[in-house]
């Protein structure tokens, strides 16, 4: 795999993308690019819609569906996305990371990304349709995966103007146009599921969500950010597309790992299964988000920190540090609470996912520093470091589960993942030991270990009461523990708002 190409420096053309009007500054462009405030508020508020959102649906199909339909569901849902690098190849993280470093190219990167995304997303929309009746071919799950299709090529082609929003530090334009999606997701799933639409109207109301969420996005790029268009030339398509080939291997990669569990789990064990392994596996993704938040809005201040290992560690120390005090207790809280957390979102039927949580709880702190890790790489014109990791993490992967989930099903994937998962966060570290300097990694575990552990033996301690009630004791013994011992401060707060 060869080295992908270097960046160019602020002022210089991208290789492929003119730059539009006068010569580049490499900085904001007078014409309303100004970098807004308030990035992590508005991405915050965001995810706690997208958050609130899967929550509320999840627990929707579970309660509707049973363990075999939310089985379905899962695996469904884990063919397209193990497909969905091809919609795009990643490019909006390349976007973001070229736009961050010259606003003057956001019209013109959005235009040739648009047209490229557009072309990708038709193509990979054929592609699923078709692998779903080759290796299935029930005509619910066709029909299904169709569906999901047309939904995956939506969210592709808003991912685009949304890298633009962010390039330029101004975040807090897609936040209406995604809580708007996510209410339409929540109110359209219930709707149809009250229907018995089942599976496939579980997709159309993402298709909804989708379109909602594309068409706020653009009205509100005409109006902030410039001209849209989707013209590009041969050449430029061809650029960017070549440009974002490291990206889009990482994507496939990372589908890979994070979806092969699924899909053989389904082949082996069947849909039940998949069902408990995936309840497990919700509340998880969901907390993920958190991480994903807080990369993203660091992802264009640290693009600036290129060939500044200093000024990288001190973004990437703030970065782990905070994520580590949310990291650590929601993994020991949640390994604690696992069954009646389990029990009062799904039911009893799926207890059985317990164990599976309580095995994948420590993904939380991992996958945040992974998160943080993986965006500083991809940042610091490294993308293709991390690209390695993850073929590495999914190659790994398919081979233990190929030898352990025959044997121990949902336990032996949980199994699998988190061994994974710590060679993959290993590797990062590793890559990006030259590219920042200070991180103080043990010391930040230390301060925020320490009362996460104070918070578990409280937990442990309280006489049975409602799982709700044990989660809101251990959020506050938590908030004031972990302020004592360090692991997040006042300043943080103020900081944070600043980002």
């Amino acid at each position: 795999m060869s080295s992908p190409p270097e960046a160019p420096s602020p002022g210089s053309p991208s290789p492929g993308i003119p730059s539009p009007g006068s010569p580049s500054t490499g900085s904001p462009s007078p014409g309303g690019h100004r970098p807004g405030k308030g990035n992590l508020l508005f991405l915050g508020l965001s995810q706690v819609f997208r958050m609130g959102s899967g929550f509320a649906v999840s627990v929707l199909l579970m309660r509707w569906l049973g363990v075999e339909g939310f089985g379905i569901y899962a695996y469904i849902t884990n063919l397209v996305n193990l497909a969905s690098f091809g919609s795009n190849l990643g490019m909006n993280n390349l976007l973001k990371r070229e736009i961050a470093r010259d606003h003057d190219l956001a019209e013109r990167y959005t235009a040739v990304g648009l047209a490229a995304t557009i072309l990708l997303s038709l193509a990979t929309g054929v592609g699923i349709v078709g692998w779903a009746w080759a290796l299935d071919g029930r005509p619910m799950v066709v029909g299904a995966t169709a569906v999901a299709a047309v939904a995956l090529a939506l969210r592709s082609i808003t991912m685009i103007p949304t890298a633009a929003f962010h390039g330029v530090r101004r975040m807090g334009l897609g936040t209406f146009a995604n809580m708007a999606g996510r209410v339409v997701l929540v109110g359209a799933t219930g709707l149809l599921l009250w229907l018995h639409t089942g599976v496939v109207g579980v997709f159309i109301a993402q298709v909804l969500d989708a379109l909602v969420t594309l068409v706020s996005v653009l009205v509100t790029y005409v109006r902030k950010i410039g001209r849209l268009s989707v013209k590009a030339t041969v050449s430029e398509l061809r650029s960017l597309t070549r440009r974002s080939i490291p990206f889009g291997l990482n994507a496939l990669f990372g589908s890979i790992y994070l979806t092969s569990d699924i899909v053989m789990l389904q082949h082996f064990r069947g849909e039940a299964e998949v069902g408990e392994y995936r309840a497990a596996t919700m509340i998880l993704s969901l907390l993920a988000l958190l991480a994903d938040t807080f990369s993203t809005g660091l992802y264009p201040r640290m693009a600036r920190h290129i060939g500044n290992p200093e000024a990288a560690g001190t973004e990437l120390r703030f970065a782990t540090r905070i994520l580590m005090a949310v990291g650590l207790p929601s993994a020991l809280g949640g390994a604690l609470l696992a069954e009646p957390l389990i029990v009062f979102l799904g039911g009893e039927e799926f207890a059985g996912a317990a164990l599976i949580f309580m095995v994948l709880a420590p993904l939380v702190p991992l996958r945040f520093l992974n998160n943080s890790f993986s965006m500083t790489l991809s940042t610091l014109n490294k993308q293709e470091d991390r690209t390695r990791g993850v073929l590495m993490a999914a190659i790994f992967n398919v081979v233990a589960n190929l030898a352990l989930l025959p044997f121990l099903g949902g336990l032996g994937a949980a199994l699998t993942t988190l061994l994974t998962e710590i060679l993959l966060t290993l590797w990062l570290r590793w890559r990006i030991r030259p590219l920042v300097t200070g991180l103080a990694l043990p010391g930040t575990l230390a301060r925020a270990g320490l009362p996460a552990l104070a918070m578990g033996a409280v937990i442990w301690a309280l006489p049975p009461v409602h799982v709700v009630v044990s989660i809101g004791v251990g959020v506050v013994v938590y908030a004031v523990l972990g302020w004592l011992s360090g692991a997040w401060t006042v300043q943080d707060l103020r900081r944070l708002r600043r980002v």
